[in-house]
């Protein structure tokens, strides 16, 4: 137990003592009988020493807490190249609008659980490791930017798999944990190369669900600092990005989890996700070394109460006497 003073503690010894010496004083010279008088110092004494423990604040210094969590890594793996930024999610909204408010949904409903971020455009970033903290995941949401069409160098899903490999291997050393992906992309894949297979990781993956953001007839993207399109000097016209489902649906298959459309809401997304948040569990962990103080002042202020009910009772009746 521990102390947190309202005032110097010498000066709050100086004040009960001057208060017990002035009582004491008081009642020693009044007419009352003798028995009253020892009486009336002992109830006074004891009012000057609760006010002097509730003045004194103690304190119970616990260095041991504990916290519920779910058993849940909720991997994200999204797609920011340019072509999540084409202008046909729910009409002719950016894709990444699309996958922010999805995220927001996801994390709302998954409350409790540990997530991870690994973004991914001409390479791979792992932007959070698995984290309790929602806001900070939601936050680097709303610094993501179109990338600059001048260096963008295609889009290439294969790109993020070692990071998704790394964290997905971390989740399993941890016992009793469940790991859900989310792979967020529109499938495009312009660069030439050749898809790298997911199978592999399937083993660590228990459920999630892949993506897909954007629309068969396609959209338009801005150009960086907004002013026009990108523009295809192989069509010499605005350069289209379309949503490539196959690519997506492979992903989904080997990963062993399914695939979503989500270019016209999330209606699917929650069906998706109320069956993971029913699959988990509330976990209780113990923790150490944060040292938390729990005050414990209140309890001396039921006694003081009582305390002085009863000097009013007495000043009371004897003023009827």
């Amino acid at each position: 137990m521990s102390i947190r003073p309202n005032l110097p503690v010498g000066i709050m010894l100086l004040i009960f003592l001057c208060l017990f010496a002035g009582t004491a004083f008081f009642i020693i010279g009044s007419k009352l009988k003798t028995r009253e008088k020892i009486f009336s110092l002992i109830r006074m004494s004891l009012i000057y020493v609760l006010i002097l423990v509730i003045g004194l604040r103690p304190v119970i210094v616990e260095t041991r807490y504990e916290f519920a969590t779910k058993n849940l890594d909720v991997l994200f793996v999204v797609d920011n190249t340019m072509s999540m930024w084409a202008l046909d999610y729910n009409g002719r909204k950016a894709r990444m609008e699309g996958v922010k408010k999805d995220v927001n949904f996801i994390m709302d409903e998954l409350a409790g659980s540990n997530f991870g971020l690994v973004t991914f455009d001409d390479s791979a970033h792992v932007l959070s490791p698995f984290t309790q903290d929602m806001q900070y995941i939601s936050d680097l949401f709303d610094t993501f930017k179109s990338p600059d069409s001048y260096y963008a160098k295609g889009s290439d899903l294969s790109i993020p798999y070692q990071d998704i490999e790394a964290l997905l291997l971390s989740s399993a050393r941890k016992e009793n944990r469940k790991t859900i992906v989310f792979y967020i992309s529109d499938g495009e894949i312009t660069n030439g190369k050749q898809m790298k297979d997911y199978s592999e990781l399937a083993q660590y993956i228990d459920a999630g669900a892949v993506l897909g953001y954007g629309s068969a007839e396609g959209g338009k993207m801005k150009e960086t600092y907004g002013y026009s399109y990108v523009y295809d000097y192989s069509t010499h016209k605005d350069a289209i990005s379309r949503i490539d489902e196959k690519n997506l649906g492979s992903i989904a298959e080997q990963m062993g989890i399914e695939y979503l459309n989500m270019n016209n809401g999330n209606a699917s997304l929650s069906g998706a996700v109320e069956l993971i948040r029913e699959s988990s569990k509330t976990v209780i962990e113990s923790g150490t070394g944060a040292e938390v103080q729990k005050d414990i002042y209140y309890f001396f202020t039921y006694p003081l109460i009582l305390l002085l009910l009863f000097e009013i009772f007495m000043f009371v009746r004897r003023g009827r006497m």
